[in-house]
């Protein structure tokens, strides 16, 4: 493992850093700052611990805190907490938007332009998964990115499996989360009920599921390159042109709809892609909605966004 993240290291060229670690205190974090705190001298890396409590489980939370910061100090890391509103939503989006904003105040504190995260492979495939069941394309198919950004992931292609057992031999305490095992949450049950049975089918649907995976992201920059030509051609000033977006294929229509309004959509899915670029060929001055708050709006040939609150206007 030491050796993967090395290479890591190595590939995006990270020295010389102050490096923020998103550390929940359970084992894949664990593991990772222990192998970044192996290899800190070498790669001339600070290390900063950075803990956000969600403030779900208000006993756990300030357990998995304290260990924190006290594993901080073993390693000599400077060490980064927040907590969560009080008032704030109780859910697996919300508290992600949290999480990364509070990412977002540590890269500044520190000065910092590098954040890693401890994604596993076995994450990786359930994120996959998960997106297949939702209704997925290619993009979605490319499942967690090794970097996004100031976002670096190294245990990417490392199990869970492996990492266990890698805490097991270096005698390395962790917490774990228990919300982790309440199936009530989409991922949970994933992992919890699909995975064995993926795996009595085909034992290593973990690595195929990866291969799946990996032939997606080669896919994907093909039809991202074939995509920026597509929007150079098309795209004006707040939207885009009609005409010309009809002169193309279905197919790059279909993945520049997926891309001009991406999360915008109220279910993103073929069907509701399906349906803009039908009304775009049937309508040359009319609008659509997207979701509660924006419309789609066609006049005088241009495609382009209208607020719900400014569409008189």
């Amino acid at each position: 493992m030491l050796s993967v993240v090395k290479e890591f290291l190595e590939k995006y060229n990270i020295k010389n850093k102050k490096v923020v670690v998103g550390f929940s205190a359970g084992p894949d974090s664990v593991a990772m700052v222990f192998l970044l705190f192996k290899l800190a001298n070498e790669f001339g890396l600070e290390i900063i611990l950075a803990y956000f409590n969600h403030n779900w489980r208000p006993v756990e939370a300030l357990e998995e805190q304290k260990f924190a910061k006290e594993f901080s100090k073993k390693i000599k890391a400077q060490f980064y907490t927040d907590i969560a509103p009080q008032d704030s939503v109780k859910s697996e989006e919300c508290a992600r938007d949290l999480r990364y904003a509070f990412f977002e105040k540590a890269m500044k504190k520190y000065e910092s332009d590098v954040v890693f995260l401890a994604h596993n492979k076995n994450d990786n495939i359930e994120t996959a998964i998960y997106r297949i069941i939702k209704g997925t394309g290619v993009k979605g198919l490319c499942s967690i990115q090794e970097r996004r950004d100031n976002y670096y992931r190294p245990l990417l292609s490392i199990t869970k499996e492996e990492i266990l057992k890698f805490l097991k031999d270096n005698n390395l305490e962790y917490k774990i989360d228990s919300s982790n095992e309440n199936i009530r949450y989409k991922r949970n049950l994933i992992r919890k009920k699909v995975f064995p049975l993926f795996e009595e089918i085909n034992p290593s649907f973990l690595n195929n599921v990866e291969n799946l995976i990996n032939n997606s992201i080669a896919t994907r920059q093909i039809v991202d390159n074939e995509l920026e030509k597509f929007k150079k051609n098309i795209l004006i000033e707040n939207g885009f042109d009609r005409e010309l977006y009809l002169s193309y294929e279905k197919p790059l229509r279909y993945e520049f709809l997926n891309d001009f309004i991406g999360d915008n959509f109220k279910c993103r899915n073929f069907k509701n892609i399906k349906k803009v670029d039908d009304f775009i060929l049937k309508n040359k001055s009319s609008q659509i909605s997207i979701n509660r708050c924006l419309f789609l709006k066609i006049k005088k040939n241009k495609i382009f966004y209208v607020e719900y609150n400014n569409y008189d206007k």
